[in-house]
């Protein structure tokens, strides 16, 4: 197992979501590691063990300067657009971020004396209309996306297999399935239902929660578990092939309807639930679940948080951060 002691470990767009999750993993499971994070103004959330950095990937000099500064033995490249909906209303915007940026992260770090791990997270999502034809998916199934966030994902991912096959960096592609937990925003299905219940709980919103989809089968992890699994592929990375792709998955469908019982049953107020048009999207599939078994082999990955335990987290969070 690798432990990058004394060695610079690079997270971009480290103030997000999962950011503030695998900053502390990073530190608990790489002590003597020199941890370093990226978000657009430099203001990361009080780590002692991490050191904060202004960056926009999307300035390509910016980025070569501080990779170069940096020298870093490992990147995990966390920046992203991330909202399916929002990449429709601003594709450009997503697919500057989302494949310039890794671009330019992928030339800068190609450039070093020494090239560094870089570990690409993608998404389950990029599969898109290949999971109307299978069950669960590998990562030996195309990647056919179906929304300007997944096609841009898509095509980083491609980037970051073309470096591996072409320059010396050790390129690990992570694909994670659906996850959330604490601290994620609006926009995700477990975010949305969870902040309207606690909404209607305080009294804000008439007890009334509007959904989608519910028949939708997904899979879906704790944001701990995918941090697990980013902390292992990093670990394991000297014995990782390069340009390896690898799912993160559960394996495990759920219904989003199994879902949203779970959270009403935890309700401190009756809640009627009704259907929002305007929330049903045109891609949506029916059923999007993911074989994991590579990631299993290589790391001894496994999930840990039970689906009730993630719901409940997603709730008290809202509950607490009331807004």
């Amino acid at each position: 197992m690798r432990d990058f002691a004394g060695q610079p470990v690079l997270v971009t767009g480290a103030s997000g979501f999962v950011g503030s999750h695998l900053l502390p993993a990073l530190a608990a499971a790489f002590p003597a590691a020199e941890l370093h994070g990226t978000c657009r103004d430099g203001s990361l959330p009080s780590q002692a063990q991490v050191v904060g950095h202004a960056l926009d990937l999307s300035d390509t000099a910016a980025t070569l300067a501080l990779v170069q500064q940096l020298r870093p033995a490992a990147i995990v490249n966390l920046a992203a657009f991330a909202s399916v909906s929002g990449s429709f209303a601003q594709p450009e915007r997503c697919w500057q971020i989302n494949l310039h940026g890794t671009l330019n992260l992928l030339t800068a770090a190609a450039a070093l004396e020494q090239p560094p791990v870089f570990l690409q997270i993608g998404s389950g999502d990029m599969y898109g209309a290949s999971f109307k034809r299978h069950a669960e998916v590998d990562e030996q199934v195309p990647l056919h996306p179906l929304n300007p966030y997944s096609a841009s994902k898509a095509a980083a991912d491609l980037a970051a297999a073309q470096f591996a096959a072409t320059s010396k960096v050790r390129v690990i592609r992570a694909r994670p399935f659906n996850h959330s937990g604490a601290g994620q925003g609006k926009g995700y299905v477990l975010t949305d239902f969870a902040s309207q219940i606690a909404a209607i709980e305080r009294g804000e919103q008439p007890p009334v929660l509007r959904v989608g989809d519910l028949s939708a089968q997904r899979d879906f992890l704790a944001v701990q578990d995918v941090v697990a699994a980013y902390v292992a592929l990093l670990g394991h990375s000297e014995s990782i092939p390069s340009g390896t792709a690898l799912n993160i998955a559960s394996g495990r469908p759920l219904r989003v309807q199994e879902l949203l019982d779970a959270l009403v049953a935890q309700a401190n107020c009756p809640i009627q639930v009704e259907q929002d048009p305007a929330r049903l999207r045109p891609s949506d599939i029916a059923r999007a679940v993911g074989d994991a078994g590579a990631l299993r082999r290589l790391t001894g990955w496994q999930p840990r948080v039970e689906p009730a335990a993630l719901v409940a987290q997603v709730l008290a969070d809202w509950r607490q951060s009331g807004s």
